[in-house]
């Protein structure tokens, strides 16, 4: 059987990293003046994230079947080019992720390609599976994964993939729709490492938080027990957290660099540190193999401490990333933030910096449990920490979340359906509390608050090879300028 796994090609002059925000892949343009839409232009410019879904696909499948691998994501999708080289691997299966930004123009392009190759198309991806009833039922893909794919993805390998199985919806020939049960796996051991051949490697990167390349990603757990009410990661992943031995994370990790030269890794984790003892393993087995390699994490500061923090600095960790509570503690709890005291965050934040471990924080504007001055108060109060980056994003009411339930019920937005998606962008954003105009009014001066400091400019500067930065640095802003003058 011949399988092609298709990274799909995204709108000209747009950008998606499928799976970041849980798998949602959105189209991650923020900013309304000119200075933080040239932040967000580096941040674009600097991301280019494989799907780790798909290389888990060709673990699986490349054994017994001929397996493609296209990251087309740098690909207009109507150019004239554009489907050549998935017609030139003659698929019997076309296996696609999927992206709330361009979910309508992933779908053309794959009814696109079954018609110039007759393939069948499986979906991967939170977005596919939430809009998979509708999808299937328009004819639109004959297979959509339903948890986790790689339980689809073996029914396809071993020849065994029919209507009604676990890990996946299908299209029956006769049209009808049948439902099979999340697909579950139940030792994520058990999984083979995911393989990288093929996928364009030298194009992955991280900057500014992990600069050296070849950069890949991994997965040492899944799952969010925490339920934060605008949070995808437990949508998607599920809430159980499921984790991987240390052995089985170093070993992959090993492999990483020994078979695929990588030299920055990052950890997609909702909460790489959720399980403290396992970390410490994790890291315990880095230095006793004496693998050299930088990686990163995403995590929540209320599970680190500084023994751990020191130890990850010393295992190579270089990142971490993490969300920054609202400084009231009334409004974390309303969003089910569990997070801790601002003294105590500071104190953390420093730790990791003294560690050599560059920190990343992500403020959420706009939740409806905090109104502007509060908002404003713990924007202030991160100008104080000593902090290396930070992200300030929209509240976005991604389906499926409480936060999307109680804005549609609430009427601060519509409701989204696949006929949304099909011939246009979709719109997931709200005015709740705070209108949207003033959201964006607030990360605007956020951005430009926390970045356009002369004293942060020199210092970016100054970090890692002062060379590589300002050819990045100077590269983006040609780019920018060019961008900006259409």
């Amino acid at each position: 059987m011949r399988v092609t796994l298709i990274n799909p090609p995204v709108p000209a002059g747009r950008l998606t990293n499928r799976d970041l925000m849980g798998g949602m892949g959105i189209d991650d343009g923020f900013g309304e003046a000119l200075g933080p839409r040239f932040i967000a232009h580096l941040k674009n410019a600097g991301t280019r994230m494989p799907v780790i879904a798909l290389a888990y696909a060709a673990a699986i499948l490349a054994p017994h079947h001929d397996v493609t691998v296209l990251d087309q994501s740098d690909l207009d999708p109507h150019a004239p080019d554009a489907l050549d080289a998935v017609v030139a691997s003659k698929p019997d299966w076309i296996l696609a992720a999927s992206s709330f930004a361009f979910l309508g123009a992933e779908l053309r392009y794959l009814e696109r390609a079954r018609a110039r190759t007759g393939a069948k198309r499986m979906l991967l991806g939170y977005t596919a599976a939430h809009f998979a009833e509708d999808i299937l039922a328009r004819g639109l893909a004959e297979a959509v994964c339903k948890g986790d794919p790689e339980v689809a993805v073996q029914h396809l390998a071993d020849g065994t993939l029919k209507p009604g199985c676990d890990g996946a919806w299908m299209r029956r020939d006769d049209g009808a729709v049948i439902m099979g049960l999340p697909g579950s796996v139940a030792s994520l051991d058990a999984l083979p490492h995911p393989r990288w051949e093929g996928f364009p490697v030298e194009r992955y990167r991280y900057f500014p938080l992990l600069r050296r390349q070849p950069f890949l990603t991994a997965l040492s757990s899944r799952g969010c027990p925490y339920q934060c009410h605008f949070c995808p990661y437990p949508v998607a992943q599920g809430a159980p957290f499921r984790a991987r031995s240390p052995r089985s994370v170093v070993d992959e990790l090993e492999a990483l660099v020994d078979r695929y030269g990588a030299r920055c890794v990052l950890y997609r984790d909702p909460t790489f540190s959720l399980d403290m003892e396992r970390v410490r393993a994790i890291c315990n087995g880095i230095l006793t193999r004496g693998i050299k390699v930088e990686f990163g994490i995403e995590t929540r500061l209320d599970r680190m401490d500084e023994a751990m923090i020191a130890l990850l600095g010393r295992a190579g960790c270089r990142s971490a990333e993490f969300g920054v509570d609202p400084i009231e503690e009334h409004t974390r709890l309303a969003s089910r933030r569990k997070g801790i005291k601002p003294v105590r965050a500071s104190a953390l934040i420093q730790a990791m910096e003294d560690a050599g471990i560059r920190t990343a924080g992500l403020f959420v504007v706009g939740l409806p449990e905090q109104d502007e001055a509060e908002m404003r108060r713990t924007i202030d109060w991160v100008d104080t920490l000593p902090i290396s980056y930070m992200n300030y994003e929209i509240a976005t009411p991604f389906p499926g979340t409480e936060l999307y339930t109680q804005a549609v019920a609430k009427g601060w937005t519509k409701p989204i359906a696949l006929e949304h998606l099909l011939d246009g962008d979709p719109k997931l954003s709200f005015n709740g509390v705070i209108d949207l105009a003033r959201m964006k009014s607030l990360q605007d001066d956020a951005l430009a608050r926390f970045y356009l400091r002369p004293r942060k400019v020199v210092a970016e500067l100054r970090r890692g090879s002062a060379v590589d930065t300002a050819r990045f640095m100077a590269s983006s802003g040609w780019s920018f300028v060019r961008t900006w003058a259409k």
